[in-house]
């Protein structure tokens, strides 16, 4: 089974990126990736040998959704069968994908699952981790971008990622989320307990909650709720049905609670 992860990434450190690559070449399986710069590329990437690599010159400055989907199709159209997204600033456990691929194991392929949903740990920067709560992830009611595995058969699905507006980018794991649930109960999706990705967090709410002060580059969804509302309120009935009837989901605004949530 050939695997590939999928990184976007624009102006992270060189060592955010070690770290994120070092932790897919660290797997027991064989994991390519597939890093997507959005403008600023880093060449000495190239220099591994189980990496991709493509260049957008101009950067989009969309929360990753543009290079991602671009890793996306060069993925599936070089033959991959697991294609995972996973943030530069993010890592893998070196379990990963024993946990994830345990699914598809023993079954002939006719019964594998569409896609397994992982769960993450939040951790600072430095890599330690976040004693924080996180009750709707473990009930499987959100799915951080990183932590999507898509079988080939959920490609027709992932690229959906793709027809989410940048005004909502924000929320992208969110929307996309609410277009798995609602619009394709078909697809056999595994649950994995295990939280296997690590993921970096810079949201001031989750320091907050326990009782840590939230590092100088943290971030708040206040402005990004607030622009995304005016956005929405500024298009005509016709804009809205079109964006509606891409996602095959009503877009839920203003005060949609989920939306101000990490």
């Amino acid at each position: 089974m050939r695997i590939a992860v999928v990184t976007p990434y624009c102006n992270e450190s060189r060592e955010t990126l070690e770290r994120c690559a070092a932790s897919v070449r660290a797997q027991s399986v064989p994991v390519d990736q597939i890093f997507v710069a959005d403008g600023d590329p880093q060449y000495w990437l190239e220099e591994a040998p189980n990496v991709a690599h493509i260049v957008l010159r101009k950067r989009t400055a969309d929360y990753g959704d543009t290079p991602r989907s671009l890793g996306l199709v060069l993925g599936l159209r070089t033959g991959y069968d697991v294609l995972q997204f996973l943030d530069a600033d993010n890592f893998l456990a070196p379990d990963h994908f024993d946990e994830t691929l345990r699914h598809f194991s023993g079954r002939i392929p006719s019964e594998y699952p569409d896609l397994v949903l992982a769960k993450r740990t939040m951790v600072r920067p430095d890599g330690s981790p976040i004693p924080v709560a996180l009750p709707d992830e473990d009930a499987f009611q959100h799915v951080d971008t990183s932590c999507f595995v898509f079988y080939r058969t959920a490609f027709r699905v992932a690229i959906k990622w793709s027809l989410i507006p940048p005004q909502i980018g924000f929320m992208d794991d969110r929307v996309f989320f609410a277009v798995l649930s609602q619009r394709h109960p078909e697809l056999k999706v595994a649950y994995n307990e295990a939280k296997t990705v690590r993921y970096t967090c810079l949201w001031e709410s989750v320091y907050r909650d326990v009782g840590e002060t939230p590092p100088a580059n943290s971030k708040n969804l206040d402005a990004n709720v607030d622009a995304a509302q005016r956005w929405w309120r500024s298009l005509d009935d016709h804009a809205k049905d079109v964006v509606q009837r891409l996602l095959g989901i009503p877009i839920l605004m203003p005060e949609d609670a989920v939306i101000r949530r990490s």
